[in-house]
């Protein structure tokens, strides 16, 4: 019996664990802000002429029939940077070029005090992408000899800033403030890319390139007809982010089907014991028979055992989980995402469900055994 409690534990766990990282990993990627609204990035596509140096972008008259569409509540215009951008660290030897964007606050999925700036600052604050450095840490980094970053190290860490153009050159200290799941880009507060556009731009790219829209649904066939029918591409965002999670999600479904047909085996050998049992009691139970017990007193008391042996093995599959989501919980902040402490109310019922379910199937066997 003890083994089959052990079996049963294991796979319990085996299968609740999964479980609960599977709607922690959909919570990080469908993560709203609460309205129910989601965001598309649309460009024009690149032909030939863009290639050969013509600027393509959309005109006043694009966004304004973009914003007289019904299924479309805000577009924003990205702000491109007109003037050369350089990063580099002497502490860990580090030097690349970049570029900058620049959206209206209203479009941000990251708030922070520190997204601000006014001329004379020498520190701009900036937002990237959450898929950059995941492949800066396992693309670039490794490739360079250079050092991985969290999100929380990168946080506290400054690099320099070169900006040049228009025979100008200016300096800055750079800071990571936030990562951004929304928009896959390198962003500055816009009032910082106005001035520097105006200080150091050489007066090309004033169209923009790239909008954002918001919108109710970013899959609504009207949204996905009048995009196609204008030849816009479109970006939801999280690229790297949804094929990682379909991966982890794959990967955790295997684990959890694996949980569930060890907690299967465990309950076949539940059921084995149970009729072992009543098999070398045999003798025993019709004895108590002939003393005027009830079978149903005999099926009370073998029922009461198999009950108490299902609270333990619930209750301690559940002391194990809390720890682990806690740790996991952990890691997932220590990683820049927001996830919920505790066990998910969907986890715990599932496992009394399936606790439930083991006590039925096994009460009947042990009920047909006793009366047989």
């Amino acid at each position: 019996m003890g083994s089959a409690f052990l079996g049963a534990f294991i796979g319990l766990l085996l299968f609740l664990l999964p479980l609960q990282l599977y709607f922690d990993i959909q919570t990080v990627l469908n993560k709203t802000d609460g309205t129910g609204e989601a965001y598309v990035m649309i460009n024009k596509p690149v032909n030939l002429l863009n290639t050969m140096g013509l600027k393509s972008g959309f005109s006043d008259k694009n966004i304004e029939e973009l914003e007289a569409q019904s299924f479309i509540s805000q577009v924003g215009e990205f702000t491109s940077n007109q003037f050369k951008v350089s990063a580099s660290s002497k502490m860990i030897g580090f030097y690349t070029e970049l570029f900058f964007e620049a959206v209206p606050d209203d479009f941000l999925d990251h708030q922070s005090p520190a997204w601000e700036w006014k001329e004379g600052d020498i520190h701009v604050p900036i937002i990237m992408a959450r898929d950059y450095l995941a492949l800066y840490n396992f693309g670039f980094a490794p490739s360079q000899g250079l050092p991985q970053f969290t999100p929380s190290t990168i946080n506290s860490f400054s690099f320099d800033i070169g900006l040049s153009g228009n025979g100008k050159r200016a300096d800055f200290r750079g800071k990571v403030v936030g990562f951004s799941d929304r928009i896959n880009s390198i962003l500055v507060p816009q009032n910082f890319m106005d001035w520097a556009n105006t200080e150091l731009g050489n007066g090309s790219g004033k169209a923009s390139s790239r909008l954002i829209l918001k919108t109710d649904d970013p899959y609504s066939e009207d949204l996905a007809s009048f995009l196609k029918k204008k030849g816009y591409e479109v970006s939801r965002g999280k690229l790297i982010g949804g094929q990682l999670g379909t991966l982890l999600n794959g990967v955790l479904s295997v684990i959890a089907t694996i949980g569930f047909l060890i907690f299967i085996l465990s309950l076949l050998i539940f059921i084995l014991s149970f009729r072992l049992i009543i098999s070398e009691s045999r003798d025993k139970i019709e004895l108590l028979l002939q003393l005027g017990y009830r079978p149903s007193s005999i099926i009370r008391s073998l029922n009461k055992k198999l009950f108490h042996l299902i609270l333990g093995i619930g209750t301690s599959t559940l002391l194990v989980l809390f720890p682990l989501k806690l740790a996991i919980a952990r890691w997932f902040t220590n990683q820049g995402f927001e996830v919920y402490n505790g066990i998910s109310f969907r986890v715990i019922a599932s496992a009394f469900l399936v606790c439930f379910l083991f006590y039925v199937l096994n009460h009947y066997f042990i009920k047909s055994s006793v009366r047989r």
